[in-house]
């Protein structure tokens, strides 16, 4: 092997370290940005049950007064009732609280159920960043080759 040859095998090992360290870096740098979008992706997602979780209390709240105050109109005007189409006093004040109660809780059920359904449904996968990371592996692989 002369000079001439010797300097450029040296040209081409340097090179392909140069390359080497070019895919490294730039996998770290892949993988840098990949952790920031998984973290800005999962924050959106905390937030996002965060709020319908507090939503969700305050309107229960809120629901749970003014069904309190409905309730006891609503109960007052079923005894009422009964007693007009002739059940008892004694009979009438017990069985209206009992139906009213019956019906109210069946809405609330139902209510609170889809609520959790929603809230069960919010995924806290980072689709976007899985999607994104399988991407880069693909890149990465063929990079390689």
């Amino acid at each position: 092997m002369n000079g001439y040859d010797e300097k450029i095998s040296t040209i081409e090992q340097e090179s392909v370290v140069d390359l080497i360290k070019d895919l490294r870096d730039e996998a770290v740098i892949m993988v840098r940005q990949q952790a920031e979008l998984m973290k800005t992706e999962l924050s959106e997602k905390v937030s996002r049950v965060t709020k319908n979780s507090s939503l969700l209390f305050f309107g229960g709240a809120l629901l749970f007064f003014g069904v309190m105050f409905l309730l006891a109109g609503l109960t007052f005007l079923g005894y009422v009732g009964l007693l007009a189409a002739g059940v008892a006093p004694a009979t009438a004040i017990w069985l209206m609280p009992i139906i009213t109660a019956v019906v109210v809780g069946a809405i609330g059920g139902i209510l609170v159920s889809r609520s959790i359904n929603k809230i069960k449904h919010t995924s806290v996968i980072p689709e976007k960043t899985v999607h994104s990371i399988k991407e880069d592996q693909q890149w990465l692989k063929q990079k390689r080759k």
